[in-house]
């Protein structure tokens, strides 16, 4: 959908967003996943033995499990400060930070409410185990993570001077799963999740907020609403999916109501019987 936007607010919806598409679902200053998003497979942190509450995607456990096993092995165990949060959660989140430092300032180290990685129940933002402070890339379980981190699916989401590129300041403890094999790609590439991800699955336009013309590939089955939405004053109207609204169907499984084929096949045959009774009607009575 073009070269990647200069770093710009708005509040488009992304595409993809639907929750099968995790590895691939952008949001950033400009893109979001809106007010409704919620993970349907959250569990906690714990069940991965990292430290420090909070919640993940499942998806992410296996991988997750595996790392926090081999940082544990070379004596760097894991903990972290926050995982998962909610559209509301970001939001009280996002206002306090602007209360204290300004919003102009406040938007280079916090989303806006909908424009967070961590509504999407992928990120985790480290500390070392029994802390409460974010690592540092510099030592312990932060230097560990930014040498290991991309093997087990994980990357830094806004690596030391690229804020030009994703928007927001070095977090060397802000990292994203995204899958081992598209890590490896991201990784490998030198680019940030956000440029790699603009450049090959982001399909919306960030000009316009209109997804790709008929005949592309928009995914369907999106988020579905939940109690924690709160709709945002500035949020972008939902593009509805088309899977998401099936119409209603009757006993036939058709669109209910009486079916239109079978009464055009049902007059067919009633014209063919009368025209075949009236043409035996012709030949008895010229017969005689």
């Amino acid at each position: 959908m073009g070269p990647l936007p200069t770093c710009r607010l708005d509040d488009i919806l992304t595409v993809p967003r639907d929750y099968d598409d995790w590895s691939i679902t952008l949001v950033d200053w400009i893109l979001s996943v809106g007010p409704e998003y919620k993970p349907p497979d959250l569990v906690y942190l714990s069940e991965a033995g990292v430290g420090g509450g909070g919640q993940v995607r499942r998806v992410a456990l296996e991988d997750l499990t595996a790392m926090a096993t081999a940082a544990r092995k070379d004596g760097t165990p894991l903990g972290n400060v926050s995982a998962y949060r909610s559209y509301r959660q970001q939001k009280v989140l996002f206002e306090d930070y602007a209360a204290g430092s300004g919003f102009k300032k406040a938007i280079t180290f916090s989303a806006r409410p909908g424009h967070s990685e961590h509504q999407l129940g992928l990120t985790i933002d480290f500390a070392d185990a029994g802390s409460s402070e974010f690592v540092s890339e510099t030592s312990g379980a932060g230097a560990w993570l930014s040498k290991n981190a991309w093997q087990y699916g994980w990357l830094m989401s806004y690596p030391k001077g690229k804020k030009r590129l994703t928007c927001y300041r070095y977090e060397p403890w802000h990292y994203r799963y995204v899958g081992r094999e598209l890590a490896k790609a991201i990784h490998d590439s030198g680019l940030t999740i956000r440029e790699y991800l603009w450049a090959n699955y982001t399909l919306v336009d960030p000009t316009t907020g209109q997804p790709p013309p008929s005949g592309s590939p928009v995914p369907s089955g999106g988020p579905t609403a939940t109690p924690e939405a709160t709709p945002s004053p500035t949020a972008a109207p939902a593009v509805p999916s088309p899977a998401a609204s099936p119409p209603a169907t009757g006993p036939s499984g058709n669109g209910g109501g009486i079916n239109l084929d079978l009464l055009i096949l049902g007059a067919t045959l009633a014209l063919a019987l009368i025209g075949a009774l009236g043409s035996l009607g012709r030949r008895r009575a010229g017969s005689g």
